[in-house]
């Protein structure tokens, strides 16, 4: 099993690796609810527009995934980034996932939404769709704000809704975002991420 996750994220990553232009990593701690585990993810963007990330815990525990896409960007005063992304899932839960992450941004306002369809190739009740979308506003270089909703809806059973708030502080290439859920119910939860990220440039330079 080992030997096949390593040959599987060599061959999804290598194009990727030898003509890197952009990539982080992000490790989120989720927290209340009855709920504690480690979400990792390690993501590519090349200068072609190909994206691949591989991630753990996040469709299942003891499950690894591993999704690549096509980026489709424009830069302009609303600039947008929209990322269709295919994938499979190994593990505790062992099926694909076919879905899509959308960035925008205005001025300092933003919104992103990442958006997946899991499904299992051995059990049809462990299919479901999940949503995670954030709406924020950068108050200042290194502080954001704002609001965050997650929708789970699991195969034949009604949709889990979870509204929250969110806040971020970024230094350099750093981010440490903080997102409490349901915080006015019973259900509370948190979830806190620790991110970074790097941007290598033509000349060979990275930021």
């Amino acid at each position: 099993m080992r030997n096949s996750v390593f040959m599987i994220t060599f061959i999804m990553l290598y194009n990727v690796v030898k003509s890197q232009t952009h990539g982080g990593f992000e490790q989120y701690y989720y927290t209340g609810a009855g709920v504690s585990t480690v979400v990792p993810k390690v993501y590519y963007e090349s200068r072609s527009k190909w994206y691949s990330e591989v991630r753990y815990n996040y469709e299942e525990l003891q499950t690894v995934s591993f999704n690549s896409g096509k980026i489709f960007s424009n830069k302009k005063l609303l600039s947008y980034t929209i990322t269709p992304f295919a994938g499979i899932v190994l593990g505790k839960l062992n099926g694909g996932t076919l879905g899509s992450n959308i960035k925008m941004e205005y001025k300092s306002l933003f919104f992103s939404a990442e958006s997946q369809y899991t499904f299992s190739v051995e059990k049809k009740a462990e299919n479901f769709f999940f949503n995670w979308s954030e709406l924020g506003y950068q108050l200042t270089s290194l502080m954001y704000a704002g609001f965050a909703l997650q929708l789970t809806h699991p195969y034949e059973l009604r949709n889990n809704w979870e509204a929250g708030v969110m806040i971020g502080f970024t230094y350099k290439s750093w981010t440490f975002p903080v997102y409490v859920f349901d915080p006015a119910g019973n259900k509370i939860n948190f979830v806190l991420g620790i991110n970074w990220e790097w941007t290598h440039t033509k000349s060979g330079n990275t930021k």
